[in-house]
């Protein structure tokens, strides 16, 4: 039978928390289970090390404190919010908002997220009110705004509607 601790907490919570996470991060070394779609993802994907979000609707799981380290306690789902462009300017990556704590975080963008839902990302962000993105401007985040510029780095070639 378990017992209570000072906490209020069941001490076979504590004990089944830490296999609960030594077993997820045994299955996230090949796959994981979208937290939004419900799709199977796997780990692997060209273009980042550190896969962490869906590349069919773009949502992650708070599973980092820094990058790659899967240490977060967290695990809670995080919405894509907007892009914003690494500080090269070439490179673009999706920021998403935990849901459960409401960490910001930037991923890099992997060569197999869709491009759609990418595009849609810019709309998105145009929806955040101004003193969020204010806030998120005083941190460094800047949302892109530039749809043609954006298409242009997902698919090489200009869509303007200029001939």
């Amino acid at each position: 039978m378990s017992k209570k601790n000072r906490n209020d907490k069941f001490e076979d919570e504590d004990r089944l928390g830490k296999m609960g996470r030594k077993l997820i991060a045994q299955e996230r070394s090949i796959s994981f289970r979208c937290v939004h779609c419900k799709s199977e993802i796997p780990t692997s994907a060209p273009g980042t090390a550190h896969r962490n979000h869906c590349p069919l609707c773009l949502w992650s799981r708070h599973v980092d404190e820094s990058i790659g380290d899967r240490r977060s306690e967290c695990l809670s789902s995080m919405k894509p919010m907007g892009l914003v462009f690494k500080n090269t300017g070439a490179e673009l990556m999706v920021v998403h908002k935990c849901l459960g704590c409401g960490k910001i975080s930037k991923n890099r963008i992997a060569a197999d997220d869709n491009s759609f839902v990418l595009l849609t990302l810019i709309r998105r962000s145009l929806d955040i009110l101004p003193d969020e993105r204010e806030t998120l401007r005083k941190t460094g985040i800047d949302f892109c705004v530039d749809e043609e510029m954006v298409k242009h780095l997902l698919y090489g070639q200009s869509f303007s509607s200029e001939t």
